[in-house]
C-alpha cells in the first residue's frame, strides 16, 4: 500500500476525506524490490466508511469514501482492495475504483476510474480516461502507468498532451512556475 495507498490518488467531489484521516493501516515493510523508497517505511492512514477483512484470502477492502494518506501522497476513491503476503507485512496489490481515483503527489494530480498499484514493481497503473496534471500541462492515453521509486510516467493508447515547458522548467530548477492565464 505504501506508494500506492497513496500517490497518486486526490480529491473527488462529494468526498469528506477533507478531514485527517482516522484509520491507522500500519506501515509496510520495504520490500526487496522498493530500493530506497523511504516512502515505502512512513506510516499510512486510511480513512473510509467501512471496512472489510478476510484473513484466510489476505484481503482488506475499504468501502465508500476512500482516502488514503502516505507521505506527500493522498489517494481518493470509492473502493480500495488491497492484497497482502501471507502475514499481512507486504502489500502485493491495491485496486483502487470508482466513479474519480485521484491521486496526488506534489504537483501532481492523476485522475481515472481505476488505480492498480503493484507493490512489487513499485508502479500505479491509472485506466478509465486517465489524466495525469502537473500545473496547466497534462497527458492523457487509455493507461497511464507511474513508476515510483524512477520517478517515471507511460502513457499508452490515443496518448494527448498540452504541454507549459516554462512552467515544468521553473519547477525543475526551483524557480516559481510560470502561470499560463
Amino acid at each position: 500500500m505504501a506508494a500506492c495507498l497513496l500517490f497518486a490518488g486526490l480529491q473527488s467531489p462529494g468526498q469528506a476525506g477533507e478531514a485527517a484521516p482516522t484509520t491507522k493501516a500500519g506501515a509496510k515493510k520495504k520490500s526487496p524490490s522498493s530500493g530506497d523508497n523511504a516512502a515505502a517505511q512512513k506510516p499510512i492512514f486510511v480513512s473510509a466508511d467501512r471496512m472489510e477483512m478476510d484473513r484466510q484470502k489476505n484481503v482488506l477492502i475499504y468501502v465508500g469514501r476512500v482516502v488514503v494518506v502516505q507521505d506527500d501522497m493522498t489517494m481518493r476513491s470509492d473502493k480500495l482492495t488491497t492484497y497482502f503476503d501471507a502475514d499481512l507485512q507486504s502489500m502485493k496489490e491495491a485496486i483502487a475504483e470508482g466513479k474519480l481515483v485521484q491521486v496526488t503527489r506534489g504537483e501532481r494530480v492523476a485522475t481515472g476510474t481505476k488505480a492498480v498499484f503493484d507493490g512489487v514493481a513499485q508502479t500505479i497503473t491509472m485506466t478509465g480516461n486517465p489524466v495525469m496534471r502537473q500545473g496547466n500541462s497534462e497527458i492523457s492515453g487509455e493507461r497511464i502507468i507511474y513508476f515510483m521509486v524512477e520517478d517515471k510516467m507511460i502513457a499508452e493508447g490515443k496518448v494527448k498532451g498540452t504541454i507549459f515547458p516554462d512552467e515544468l522548467q521553473g519547477q525543475k530548477d526551483g524557480s516559481e512556475p510560470k502561470k499560463q492565464k
